[in-house]
């Protein structure tokens, strides 16, 4: 039977490897299909961040609030027509949810195996959700936010499957 740390964990996997999906150019897919995955992957993230185990210590409660509420924030952003507003609140949204994931890093000493590889995997998250927030400094009009915002995707859904992988029952 699962555990809810390991089914909060599974939701925000499946949720950022549908939102990698749907960031990635595709010939196959229309940019509305791509931009619906993108909404379906954030929404599932932001409800598998909001479900947080009774017997999580104080900062990882607060880092998974925050982790909802950057997705939510990012939610948010797919709604918004002025493209530049719409970077920008995306960009706040990666932000907040990079601060709740530095919360989510372990740093105490003498850990297992699977709690080292679970902060590797929470450290690519918040790396790969910083390298797409900072894709807004660069003009609309090139392929590099389109890039950033690709690879840290893939970036951040790697770290969450390596995460996933490694709670324990």
């Amino acid at each position: 039977m699962w555990n809810v740390s390991q089914i909060s964990s599974w939701i925000i996997a499946v949720g950022t490897v549908i939102s990698a999906i749907g960031s990635t150019p595709s010939q196959v897919l229309s940019n509305a299909m791509l931009r619906d995955l993108n909404i379906i992957g954030d929404a599932l993230q932001a409800i598998g961040s909001g479900i947080i185990p009774t017997d999580a210590d104080y900062l990882d409660k607060v880092g998974s609030q925050l982790g909802a509420i950057g997705n939510l924030i990012t939610l948010e952003s797919f709604f918004i027509e002025d493209q530049n507003t719409s970077s920008l609140i995306s960009a706040q949204g990666d932000f907040v949810q990079a601060l709740g994931g530095v919360l989510t890093i372990d740093y105490s000493g003498n850990q297992s195996i699977e709690d080292a590889l679970n902060n590797i995997g929470n450290v690519l998250q918040v790396i790969g959700t910083i390298y797409q927030a900072l894709s807004i400094k660069y003009p609309s009009n090139s392929q590099k936010p389109q890039e950033m915002n690709t690879v840290g995707s893939w970036i951040q859904a790697v770290g969450a499957v390596l995460s996933a992988l490694t709670v324990d029952e």
